[in-house]
């Protein structure tokens, strides 16, 4: 088992508390540009975005999920 360093449960704390209201912020701004491109350009444009976006927000947690753990977190 390795050795925790000193304030890895704060970070990753911090992280969550932080991570989380912002991921939902993104999710939010996604779903607005895609109703935007829906409206202006149609479903087919709206529906790429949609995907790319969630292509998108789904790495972009992975990552961040990495970089904790890789951090010494939980």
């Amino acid at each position: 088992m390795s050795r925790r360093r000193p304030y890895d449960d704060t970070k990753s704390i911090l992280a969550v508390i932080l991570g989380v209201p912002g991921l939902a912020g993104l999710v939010y701004l996604m779903l607005v540009v895609v109703n935007v491109t829906w409206r202006d350009y149609g479903l087919a444009a709206g529906a790429a975005v949609f995907v790319l976006g969630f292509v998108g927000l789904s790495y972009g947690s992975y990552r961040a999920v990495e970089l904790v753990r890789s951090a010494g977190g939980r």
